[in-house]
């Protein structure tokens, strides 16, 4: 059940609506979107979906209460998540430290496998302990 640990408002990320309800599941894995690290993206009218490409990826969001559609929420960018899980990473894979982690569109969820090029990744962050996932959302050069 991961949770934001460090995040600060002003410079960490922004805020933006979301442009659908968030309190059910996802996909065909029937896993809860709530408290799970999720990458997001805008769309046309500056609402935060789901994620679909890497090219369309902003940030992330982890969620705690079902919210409504459009309900003002934090997309963070640079902050620190912990309690980070198999739930949180593609194939159900457990953390460990120090292992890079990106956008899989496949699932939505995270993993350790680097894109081919960076025009068709998303880095998301690097885990200092196995739990504990620093948030580095696509800066230039991670890849």
């Amino acid at each position: 059940m991961s949770r934001i640990d460090k995040y600060d408002g002003r410079v960490g990320g922004f805020r933006a609506p979301l442009n659908a309800a968030w309190n059910a599941t996802s996909g065909p894995s029937a896993v809860t979107d709530l408290n799970r690290v999720i990458v997001v993206a805008l769309n046309g009218s500056g609402r935060v979906v789901k994620a679909t490409s890497a090219v369309a990826a902003v940030g992330i969001i982890c969620l705690s209460s079902p919210k409504n559609a459009g309900d003002i929420v934090d997309v963070m960018t640079y902050g620190e998540i912990v309690e980070l899980d198999t739930a949180d990473t593609q194939g159900a894979v457990a953390p460990t430290a120090g292992t890079k982690y990106y956008l899989d569109v496949t699932q939505g969820r995270l993993s350790t496998t680097a894109p081919i090029a960076a025009a068709i990744g998303f880095y998301v962050g690097t885990t200092v302990e196995a739990g504990r996932l620093v948030v580095r959302a696509g800066q230039a050069g991670a890849l």
